[in-house]
């Protein structure tokens, strides 16, 4: 497999959007198995913050274990060399992703203006419908859950909606909302938001019941600023 020239990847404003993962349970132990008999597939897909194109892939790797894995077909994983968004905007960028629409069509064409989607449109929607179960894990729209109380969006049989007010929540002391209850991280390391989502999506998948496909959008706000790393990295 070829990796991708970093140039022909667009750089977003909100996200790095050319990765996206298919089948990924099989790196899970323990994961529920796929049904041979049906098609549908289990669905991963993996959304960074205000991660720079050139840094998957690069050379030499800045992630190195992560772009080791995409190189190799035998953990089905999908790069999608051309890939890009087309409103450099985070928010919008999200709308579109979830709805498979231009911003002008999801209403959605600021920062702010989360609260106009449609989120009887997304994917969540159409997977649920056609009988899978759904999870979104780490950050939804921008200013989220945009003063209505803490809600769980149309489509969603699991979710966790990272709240984003400051950058000194960004990574700590954060709010988010666990199934419709709110609920703040702690300041202790194991509260660390890219940990504390990434334990959430793996418990998702490892409890998936078999029969059922599964369809996973994990979305963690790192590499976001600040710039701030694990208690294990720090130093």
């Amino acid at each position: 497999m070829t990796l991708a020239d970093p140039a022909r990847l667009r750089r977003t404003g909100g996200m790095l959007t050319a990765l996206a993962v298919l089948g990924v349970a099989a790196t899970f132990p323990g994961r529920a198995p796929e049904r041979a008999d049906d098609p549908r597939p289990n669905v991963i897909v993996i959304l960074t913050d205000d991660q720079s194109f050139d840094t998957l892939p690069s050379d030499p790797a800045a992630m190195p274990w992560l772009q080791a894995r995409i190189a190799d077909p035998g953990d089905h994983w999908r790069w999608f060399p051309n890939a890009y968004v087309n409103t450099p905007l985070c928010c919008p960028s999200r709308a579109s992703i979830l709805t498979g629409l231009y911003s002008h069509h999801t209403g959605v064409q600021d920062n702010g203006d989360g609260r106009l989607l449609d989120e009887r449109t997304t994917i969540a929607v159409r997977l649920h419908e056609a009988g899978y179960r759904t999870a979104l894990i780490g950050k939804y729209l921008n200013r989220y859950p945009f003063g209505r109380g803490p809600y769980v969006p149309a489509g969603w049989d699991r979710w966790v909606g990272k709240q984003n007010l400051s950058d000194a929540t960004t990574y700590y002391g954060y709010p988010f909302v666990d199934q419709g209850v709110p609920l703040t991280a702690g300041l202790a390391p194991d509260a660390y938001a890219t940990d504390l989502l990434a334990r959430k999506a793996a418990g998702f998948v490892r409890s998936a019941p078999a029969g059922q496909p599964y369809f996973l959008l994990f979305t963690p706000s790192a590499p976001h600023g600040p710039q701030t790393p694990p208690p294990r990295y720090a130093g």
